[in-house]
């Protein structure tokens, strides 16, 4: 289905998927030192897949979206979406961090040289590498113009993801290496075979036992880097057709992703302070600091909607309001 929101056109299911995924971020990065390990393995899980899934809907969005221009206004327009956030987000986090970890646990704690470095790493949080992977697939993508040349990408790129680890962290060229891959991926799908996903019930409920499966060997095995690229696929195919379906069959949640997903973005670059406090806040409460399971989950799911629901209402109340803020964070 396509919708609008604002006047524009929306594919539904992908605001779905962007949705779930997000979601998936979010819970993905709460892991406490008291983390049970039933939880722990659900996050080894969320992490075979949801940063895959969102590279392969930005290469996929990227073709079919995409107009003949200048490569100054490509870039431009890149820089104004992901680099300026980041930046931004940076050095909000860095001085964030440099005020309280005096006082508190800070993960990844940082020093006023910070300020300098996230110019070249994601000093202010690792899952900032996300921002410079998929800025530098954009702009790699860009100078490949044809179907054909983008499959030769995407091959090169399949056979650059099991080479040895270039180990370079500047810019997450090492990141990058690993991670293309996905985003030609959908780049591929969006030259070849755009309603790949949209299948029925039978074949989602069949991708569905496979990627069960396969993380269920993947826990028992971790050890198996075949493996763990195989499940990248394999959630991608798994998300893609399960949210195709929740668009035909749950048309109440297609409408409220529609909503929501505008605001996936400032969930991504806010969530982790969110869930520092919520960590720093439980930490003072002695009663709540232990791996019992109902305590444990009461405080994971007030953290996690928390990550989700204070960005979503920033966006929507201040952020949406404002031109400046709307360029600073890339609305």
């Amino acid at each position: 289905m396509v919708a609008t929101i604002n006047n524009k056109p929306r594919l539904v299911a992908l605001d779905i998927v962007r949705m779930v995924c997000i979601i998936l971020v979010v819970i993905g990065h709460y892991d406490p030192s008291n983390a049970p390990s039933h939880y722990s393995n659900m996050l080894s899980v969320i992490y075979t897949f949801h940063m895959p899934v969102f590279l392969f809907i930005s290469g996929y969005l990227y073709i079919i979206t995409r107009k003949e221009e200048s490569f100054n206004a490509f870039i431009t327009k890149k820089i104004k979406r992901l680099a300026i956030p980041y930046l931004v987000t940076s050095a909000i986090v860095i001085t964030i961090k440099l005020l309280t970890q005096g006082n508190a646990q800070v993960d990844h704690p940082v020093t006023a040289m910070s300020y300098l470095k996230m110019f070249y790493l994601p000093e202010a949080g690792y899952f900032l590498w996300f921002i410079w992977t998929l800025l530098l697939s954009f702009i790699i993508v860009f100078f490949f113009k044809t179907k054909q040349a983008r499959l030769m990408l995407f091959i090169t790129s399949l056979i650059i993801s099991f080479l040895p680890s270039c180990g370079i962290d500047f810019f997450c060229l090492r990141q990058t290496q690993e991670m293309l891959v996905y985003f030609m991926t959908g780049v591929v799908i969006a030259d070849y075979a755009q309603g790949l996903f949209k299948v029925g019930i039978i074949p989602t409920i069949i991708t569905l036992l496979l990627f069960i499966g396969c993380e269920a060997y993947y826990i028992q095995h971790q050890d198996s880097v075949l493996m763990y690229r195989l499940l990248a696929f394999v959630g991608i195919a798994t998300v893609m057709t399960l949210c195709y379906n929740f668009e035909k069959y749950l048309p109440v949640l297609a409408r409220s992703c529609m909503v929501l997903a505008p605001s996936v973005y400032v969930i991504y670059l806010f969530h982790t302070t969110i869930l520092g406090f919520a960590k720093a806040a439980f930490a003072k409460m002695p009663f709540l600091v232990n791996n019992f399971g109902f305590t444990f989950y009461l405080q994971a799911i007030c953290a996690i909607v928390c990550g989700v629901l204070i960005p979503i209402l920033l966006y929507h109340f201040v952020i949406k309001r404002s031109k400046i803020l709307r360029l600073l964070f890339g609305v």
